[in-house]
């Protein structure tokens, strides 16, 4: 079977399979070139977390908003 052939079958899968199979080829070169893939190498209480990276930009006159954020958010009373 050549890529010609496979690319419509990848094509039809759906998003989850797709990322898994990206996951597994990545695996498989990581092993094939005697490599650690880096998601594997950095203990999981290291990982930088990019949520982080976002907090505390955006700005804007209402305090409200950070203290009742579950009610704008949820609808939580």
């Amino acid at each position: 079977m050549i890529l010609a052939d496979v690319i419509p079958i990848i094509d039809a899968l759906p998003r989850a399979d797709k990322f898994e199979l990206m996951r597994f080829i990545l695996s498989k070169l990581s092993k094939e070139e005697n490599t650690a893939l880096a998601s594997q190498d950095v203990p999981v209480a290291q990982k930088k977390d990019a949520l982080l990276d976002i907090v505390g930009m955006a700005e804007g006159e209402d305090a409200d908003i950070a203290r009742q954020h579950d009610k704008y958010l949820y609808g939580a009373e």
